[in-house]
């Protein structure tokens, strides 16, 4: 069965003039957000690398990898090992979709925005998980690839079974928009045909909503819609 889906990303977008450390890449069905942290000028540059290098490692493994969970987990800590030992390396989040056959996987590191959103059977949207972010009770990262501290990778893996959007945010974006914000432009936007305008449309309101809102940071999404298993 031929994998369905359709995607629209703007990556490091606003009015202002950012540092431009926010990084995307597409490789294959996977689709990788990294977010440099802004505290040190190499993170960007590694963020880069890191959303290329981790997408190529995961488009190798076989799709029949019984325990993917793992094999992923140690593809992020080799990375992670790898920059670590370098001097002044940078760091950065990581946030990864990849579309498997009859399933979909999430991944993610950091405090980037991961938000997934099915269609419900009498119509409308709503949000179905928040995969977890990681950041101390101020609201600080407390975990970057890169960084000192690296413990575990968050891995979830979904079923095809309903349409879905899957939203991959940057925190300039996240930070700033609402679970409303979200349902209003997929009920507005989605109904029987997808495209990618209608897709894009709701990538560039979300960061305009946040540019309005005040976010100073750069500005990352990346919108993705699974077709579900007939």
């Amino acid at each position: 069965m031929k994998t369905t889906y359709e995607y629209a990303a703007a990556i490091n977008w606003g009015k202002t003039k950012y540092e431009c450390f926010d990084a995307f890449a597409k490789v294959a069905d996977i689709f990788t957000l990294c977010d440099g942290a802004n505290s040190c000028e190499s993170s960007g540059k590694l963020a880069t690398e890191l959303a290329h290098l981790f997408s190529e490692k995961v488009s190798f493994l076989d799709s029949e990898t019984i325990d993917r969970e793992h094999a992923i987990s140690k593809i992020v800590m080799d990375i992670h090992e790898a920059y670590a030992s370098q001097k002044n390396p940078g760091a950065s989040t990581l946030l990864s979709l990849n579309i498997l056959h009859d399933s979909y996987e999430i991944i993610s590191i950091g405090d980037s925005y991961c938000k997934v959103f099915i269609q419900k059977l009498g119509g409308g949207w709503e949000e179905t998980i928040s995969i977890p972010r990681d950041v101390d009770y101020k609201g600080y990262p407390w975990q970057l690839i890169g960084s000192d501290i690296f413990e575990l990778v968050h891995y979830h893996r979904f079923k095809k079974d309903h349409m879905t959007c899957v939203f991959l945010m940057s925190d300039g974006v996240g930070d700033f928009i609402k679970n409303s914000d979200i349902t209003h432009l997929l009920d507005k936007n989605i109904s029987e045909k997808v495209d990618q305008t209608n897709l894009q449309d709701i990538v560039y309101s979300l960061l305009g909503i946040s540019e309005d809102r005040g976010s100073k940071d750069d500005k990352s999404i990346c919108l993705v819609f699974i077709e579900k298993n007939e």
